[in-house]
């Protein structure tokens, strides 16, 4: 953003802080539930305790999600890791966690009433229309005048935002956007992207790979040479997650200059995110996903497990060394790093380089919080200033330092003027495969409020105090060394750098404020084709994985078209047309 965006932006939130606070001066419409305890009215409206300071009153809150929002090794109920101690600590809450992986559990509570006390709605299109005119949640407007004062503080754009986009045309505030985030410089670019066993890849002679055909072919040469893992267990080129629906088949946009949405239902333009096409499409995503799956599969690269596993699974297989491709780094990779250097500090997973031509995607940010990390409380909670106070902190830029870094004094420390993780902070991180369970350190991300390379206004520096290319340089492991040593850079993720400015790829991302311009509610009778259709494909899609050719595979696929078309699956693109085009040109006006 240029210096006069910059300043004109910065007016705006100036703007939009002295309203919210003046509007919070005045009590609202909501009425506190009777149920309220007593025990906890008239609290401090911050919730860290200063030290010295007898802790407040212990409570216990439940939080659940629409969808997977924590790693699923993560067991259900309380946690007792350092970090969620610590907020334990600051805010006198113990939070006990949901960890479900889909919305099954989510439906149920939500048909009967029984949402827990704090809701991280992820698909608010499907959801938050339903939730609001069911009276599931409370309006936060007076809760926040009295709680939540690092919000009013440091997140005024959060609140007008959500009035405005988030409140089903009541005008007001329901939910909190959380991990609001920037777009920067990343270590490894290892996420939506091809990482491989870098040391079979050495053993093979680092062989050029221009297009997918290509990377099959590495893939199968990989398989060749290590047929069985050290347990002896069966070795397979790659094992998609099907479990999670379409998400096997985003890439196949991500990596050719488009961006998905929707269920991919359409694809957008990089930069103006105006909508380009949609599944009806013969060569988006879906559709080039099951052929590229079609012929792994036909060259017995496809673990045929890949229907039946869920997440949990995945990762086991990339930590003892049984799947050769992990499109995130996150899914097992870290870990399966940390356990192998034990053995041999060379052996291990780096990203393989992209082809020329094809791009990077960086993933989602969003300065102003995602649409899908929206924080509402339930009007069953029994504690609402409690939970509104827990939202307050976990929102906030100290308790987002908490959760991004660790315990100030323990994990992280000010040198110099300058926050830095300790030299045995970043040791472990590097060594222990359990380094998140263990420390708490980055495993609550999804209920901070900044993230990432969102700027800490106290430092200056990314809130992730480890996002800085002076750490990564000298925290790079042996395997990094190897990696970035081959290709002449300084570190991993320079040769992205470097490529870009070559011209030789293009790195894309979608900014999350597109969202703002997007119906806040899809209608019932969309919602009704979507989930039609989207059931449909996850349902053909071992069809057309599993055809025995060419041939068959396009003979399925005329008729699923066919069939799509039968059930108004143009109907939902159209809709999804008009719906992103309206949200692309709000978001050229918003970036103005």
């Amino acid at each position: 953003m240029d210096g006069k965006k910059r300043t004109r932006y910065s007016a705006l939130i100036a703007t939009l802080a002295l309203a919210v606070m003046a509007g919070c001066t005045n009590a609202g419409e909501k009425a506190q539930p009777a149920s309220q305890s007593a025990a906890t009215s008239g609290t401090s409206a911050s919730p860290a305790q200063p030290d010295g300071q007898a802790e407040k009153e212990p409570v216990t809150l439940k939080l659940t999600s629409d969808n997977a929002l924590f790693m699923s090794t993560l067991a259900p109920g309380a946690q007792s890791d350092p970090v969620m101690e610590e907020i334990r600590k600051k805010t006198g809450v113990t939070l006990e966690l949901d960890t479900q992986t889909d919305d099954k559990k989510f439906n149920l509570m939500l048909a009967g009433g029984d949402l827990p006390d704090i809701i991280v709605l992820q698909n608010s299109p499907k959801y938050l229309k339903q939730i609001i005119e069911g009276n599931q949640v409370i309006p936060l407007d007076d809760l926040i005048a009295e709680h939540g004062q690092s919000i009013l503080k440091e997140s005024p754009s959060k609140i007008e935002i959500s009035k405005k986009f988030f409140s089903n045309g009541t005008g007001k505030l329901y939910a909190i956007p959380g991990i609001a985030s920037q777009k920067g410089p990343q270590f490894k670019y290892g996420n939506h992207t091809y990482n491989i066993r870098w040391d079979y890849y050495k053993e093979l002679g680092f062989p050029a790979v221009n297009n997918l055909d290509d990377f099959l072919n590495l893939l199968a040469e990989m398989q060749k040479k290590h047929p069985k893992n050290e347990q002896g267990q069966p070795v397979y080129g790659m094992a998609p997650l099907f479990d999670w629906g379409l998400v096997p088949y985003e890439m196949f946009d991500r990596l050719f200059n488009r961006i998905n949405k929707n269920n991919l239902f359409v694809y957008l333009e990089p930069g103006t995110f105006k909508p380009a096409g949609g599944i009806l499409d013969p060569n988006v995503a879906y559709w080039e996903g099951t052929k590229f799956y079609r012929k792994a599969n036909e060259m017995g690269l496809l673990d045929p497990d890949s229907f039946t596993q869920k997440y949990e699974n995945f990762t086991e297989k990339v930590k003892s060394g049984r799947v050769l491709l992990s499109p995130w780094k996150w899914a097992g990779v870290d870990e399966a790093n940390a356990a192998l250097a034990k053995e041999d500090p060379l052996k291990g997973w780096e990203p393989l380089p992209v082809p020329s031509g094809q791009t990077v995607y960086l993933g989602e940010f969003g300065t102003n919080g995602f649409s899908n990390r929206l924080i509402m409380i339930s009007k069953n909670s029994k504690h609402p200033d409690r939970a509104m106070e827990l939202i307050d902190f976990l929102q906030s830029f100290e308790g987002s330092r908490l959760i991004q870094n660790g315990i100030q004094g323990k994990d992280w420390d000010v040198v110099d003027g300058k926050p830095q993780w300790k030299q045995e902070t970043l040791d472990a991180q590097k060594s222990d495969p359990n380094f998140a369970q263990t420390t708490g350190i980055g495993l609550y991300w999804n209920l901070a409020g900044f993230v990432d390379n969102y700027p800490d206004p106290e430092y200056g520096l990314p809130i992730n105090y480890t996002n800085t290319p002076d750490v990564w340089k000298n925290q790079m492991t042996e395997l990094d060394k190897d990696y970035s040593g081959h290709y002449g850079v300084s570190y991993p993720g320079e040769l992205v750098e470097k490529r870009v400015q070559a011209g030789e790829i293009k790195t894309i991302y979608y900014d999350m404020d597109n969202e703002l311009g997007t119906d806040a509610s899809m209608p019932d009778d969309i919602k009704r084709i979507e989930t039609k259709v989207t059931d449909y494909l996850v349902r053909m899609a071992p069809k057309l994985i599993y055809a025995s050719s060419d041939k068959e595979y396009d003979s399925i696929q005329a008729t699923m078209m066919d069939e799509l078309k039968k059930m108004d699956a143009q109907r939902a693109v159209d809709y999804w047309m008009t719906n992103m085009t309206k949200a692309s040109e709000t978001y050229a006006q918003l970036k103005k």
